[in-house]
């Protein structure tokens, strides 16, 4: 876990980290940090379009992690998780080179369902 950088500046009060595998996610009142080696995704929760159930990856096969066109997939599913899509307006990107910020991005990956129950609870979404 030494390639993950370590999360500087959290906005809100923490609540939830979870580092496994190949990603990590971490939760605060007022924010959502995807963590990947050498690279961390800040998105606060008013730049938050949707979090919305998905498959891995656009052909439904497992994610083997990587970017297209600003939309990021991580394998590596654990249990009582399910993929989500989410659509960020704007994200902050950290990594070793430095920090800036980022237009539209979305993020397919493995949210257990707890964690899912807490971002809906911080963040003020609803479920349709």
């Amino acid at each position: 876990m030494a390639d993950f950088m370590q999360i500087k500046g959290l906005t809100g009060e923490l609540k939830v980290s979870h580092k496994k595998g190949p990603f990590g996610l971490t939760l605060s009142t007022r924010e959502l940090v995807v963590q990947k080696p050498h690279m961390n995704y800040y998105i606060l929760f008013e730049n938050m379009i949707s979090v919305v159930p998905c498959e891995s990856v656009k052909s439904g096969r497992p994610a083997a992690g990587g970017s297209r066109g600003g939309e990021w997939s991580f394998g590596s599913i654990a249990t009582g998780s399910s993929y989500y899509a989410i659509y960020a307006k704007e994200v902050v990107v950290h990594h070793r080179g430095g920090v800036h910020r980022t237009g539209p991005m979305e993020f397919r990956i493995p949210i257990h369902r707890k964690l899912i129950e807490e971002l809906a609870r911080y963040g003020g979404m609803t479920a349709f």
